[in-house]
């Protein structure tokens, strides 16, 4: 994450930099609303702790294209600058994880749904339709943890999303967004997993997900 910021800070000076004298933030003001497609490889590092105590680590990743939907409201801030703020939504059901047990007796599916951000978007124009900008978020999902446990387990997970990229808008309302980023999400668990010991202890889990991510976005600006 501190890389991240670091592209972020760089961004946002260059921006105020190269900000051209004829640009027009008003040219972006108002709602808009598009659909987006992204590119996207989620990892998983874990660790798996045995009814014994022995920690077992392990990391997982998966590569994805995934559509969603976003909308928000532009606000002008002077002739170069303004700052957008919106929410997406991703549809559908990912597996974001998956352990395997030898013995089938410690086997666990996380799935994971219904994926919002609610960002701001502080933009920077570069021209008097193109606009750089820095994205803030923060993001949550439903979790599904199925298989041979029978403590508790995590439901939802939340997490911080940075990103970066352009945005271009046209003389019809038509928009056109890039961007690049990465949502960082709070540990998921699940307790009691597979068959107990002597002393009736079970196994236990716990997960950190990442997602990174490469999106374009379609959509109108009214």
């Amino acid at each position: 994450m501190k890389n991240i910021m670091k592209v972020v800070y760089t961004t946002i000076a260059m921006a105020c930099l190269t900000t051209s004298s004829f640009a027009d933030s008003g040219n972006f003001n108002g709602f808009y609303i598009g659909v987006a497609g992204s590119a996207i490889g989620a990892e998983l590092d874990g660790s798996y702790t045995s009814n014994e105590g022995v920690v077992s680590k392990g990391t997982g990743g998966k590569i994805a294209n995934v559509g969603a939907i976003d909308a928000g409201y532009n606000i002008a801030l002077g002739s170069s600058m303004f700052v957008s703020f919106g929410a997406s939504y991703t549809p559908g059901e990912a597996k974001i994880g998956k352990a395997d047990d030898a013995a089938d007796a410690a086997d666990i599916d996380i799935k994971a749904e219904k994926f919002y951000t609610y960002y701001i978007q502080p933009s920077f124009m570069v021209s008097d339709n193109t606009a750089v900008f820095v994205k803030l978020g923060a993001s949550e999902a439903d979790v599904k943890i199925t298989g041979d446990f029978t403590g508790t387990s995590t439901n939802s997970m939340d997490g911080d999303t940075v990103s970066f990229g352009s945005k271009t808008v046209f003389g019809s309302g038509m928009y056109i967004q890039s961007e690049a980023g990465i949502t960082e999400y709070s540990s998921i668990s699940v307790t009691d997993v597979g068959t107990a010991n002597n002393n009736g202890l079970k196994g236990k889990a716990k997960a950190d997900p990442s997602i990174a991510f490469g999106t374009i976005t379609l959509g109108y600006k009214f």
